[in-house]
């Protein structure tokens, strides 16, 4: 199983506070059955050029790597990745291929709690046409309320985008059909706990892949993963 976003990189963003949060993260996560994570911390151009933000990355990875290296327990591969906010001109920038996840030609994009504007969406577009990167969109499911009332949504899916859904999209009772609608119909290419700590926003993948199996089959779950592992090369 993937963990498409997480920010289990220590003391590098909102995410977790030390190597010792992280390795509890993970532990947890593997036994959940997650056996690769993607290290998905917030890149926010406004705080720092892409440079500085992979160099303060790799050095996070680094004090994490020496730790899984002395924890007797097996635990997720981690695949380093960012989760980009977008900002104006994000499809001119040129050093937006350094954010993509690992060997890929894709990026985890975050979009604003706002309601979009053709700018925006057509920014998306040109992503994909100026450096052949395809977005991933990052916890669809948080940006769906504030689009009421436009065809934003559907404009983005006709862009051949990549879908990924948090796990808390799946807890609500009432709600949870539109995105088990979204599962069934292949919309979703990746699932991710998004978790921050070993609290509040605990790894909680556990619970989205029994919802996901109980009401859609497991292989709805098993189609997930596939098209996870191909985003990701595996």
């Amino acid at each position: 199983m993937i963990d498409f976003h997480s920010h289990i990189l220590p003391k590098i963003d909102d995410g977790s506070k030390s190597c010792d949060m992280s390795l509890e993260m993970l532990k947890t996560s593997y036994d959940y059955g997650i056996r690769t994570m993607v290290a998905t911390p917030h890149f926010y151009i406004s705080q720092n050029e892409a440079e500085q933000f992979c160099k303060r990355r790799a050095g996070s990875y680094e004090a994490l790597s020496k730790r899984i290296a002395e924890a007797d327990t097996p635990l997720p591969d981690i695949i380093l990745g960012a989760e980009v906010y977008y900002f104006r001109g994000i499809s001119k920038y040129p050093k937006l291929d350094m954010l993509k996840i690992g060997g890929t030609d894709h990026i985890l994009l975050e979009m604003p709690f706002e309601r979009w504007n053709d700018k925006m969406l057509n920014e998306i577009a040109e992503i994909k046409e100026e450096f052949g990167i395809t977005p991933v969109m990052a916890h669809l499911d948080r940006y769906i309320d504030f689009q009421k009332g436009t065809d934003n949504i559907e404009r983005l899916l006709a862009m051949d985008v990549y879908v990924q859904l948090n796990a808390d999209a799946f807890e609500p009772f009432f709600g949870r059909g539109r995105y088990l609608n979204m599962v069934k119909d292949g919309v979703v290419s990746a699932l991710g706990s998004d978790c921050h700590n070993t609290d509040s926003r605990r790894p909680n993948l556990d619970r989205c892949f029994s919802l996901i199996t109980k009401k859609c089959g497991e292989q709805a779950v098993d189609n997930i993963m596939d098209r996870s592992k191909k985003l990701l090369g595996l």
